[in-house]
């Protein structure tokens, strides 16, 4: 499938968050190729469980610091999170749950002891692969530091997404039915969104020093894109992507 490919202006931003910018994509290329040497780590392995109980509404928060963080469906229900985590011993992982009302609340943080640190330790066992409830309304936000992030949404019921990625690569499948609200702050490194049949997309985008691709038939309004649909579509995604550097692309998919 064709697309449009538009280069995000620079001039929104100080020249000094540019350069900064620029630094961290070359320490991530040295890091990633092993020039730099990394820290071998000992890997502490959680399993994750948190029932739903009586909440019908979700607030869940995960922020996760170097390694790849897998978002997926459940398929048991009466469960808000389960899955499995996996993270070096000298960090911290928080978790705290609630329930206030209709709505049950979940964190899950890392603490990140060496996250002033450029050059890190390098573990490919630090895998973070968690499983949400499908059928809650849920309001999610997600923190990737370091690593590849594979994001499917695709069976979840999720009204508000707020996507924070750092360095890496990452891949997010959106809602397939639904009104949804998306925030996504990209740091370096490229993003592949993947829009499902049937969804209709209001894209915007903002800053950034890196390229944004889209179905050639979206319609442009300045730095806004509307795909074909959108106003009567039932199931729609509005999209902010505030780009760092590296590349978006927004593929249409027919699952």
């Amino acid at each position: 499938m064709s697309a449009t490919t538009m280069k995000t202006p620079t001039n929104h931003r100080p020249l000094l968050a540019a350069a900064v910018m620029l630094v961290l994509a070359l320490g991530a290329g040295l890091y990633f190729s092993g020039v730099w040497p990394r820290t071998a780590a000992q890997v502490v392995r959680e399993a994750i469980s948190q029932p739903l109980g009586a909440a019908t509404h979700a607030d869940v928060e995960i922020a996760m610091g170097i390694g790849r963080l897998q978002i997926g469906a459940l398929s048991q229900p009466g469960a808000l999170v389960a899955g499995e985590i996996a993270y070096p011993d000298q960090n911290r992982v928080t978790r705290a749950f609630a329930i206030d009302g209709d709505t049950a609340t979940f964190k899950l943080r890392e603490q990140d002891s060496q996250a002033n640190n450029l050059v890190k330790y390098h573990n490919d066992a630090a895998i973070w692969a968690l499983r949400l409830t499908p059928a809650t309304p849920m309001r999610l936000t997600l923190e990737a530091g370091v690593g590849e992030n594979t994001i499917d949404l695709a069976q979840l019921h999720v009204t508000e997404l707020d996507l924070k990625t750092g360095i890496g690569a990452t891949t997010l499948t959106l809602p397939r039915q639904g009104l949804v609200q998306v925030q996504i702050e990209s740091g370096v490194g490229n993003i592949t969104i993947r829009v499902p049949a049937g969804v209709g997309v209001r894209l915007n985008t903002e800053g950034g020093v890196g390229n944004v691709e889209f179905p050639d038939a979206y319609v442009s309004q300045g730095k806004v894109h509307v795909s074909p649909g959108y106003e009567t579509s039932p199931n729609r995604v509005d999209l902010t992507i505030n780009t760092g550097i590296g590349n978006v692309t927004i593929q249409q998919i027919s699952e």
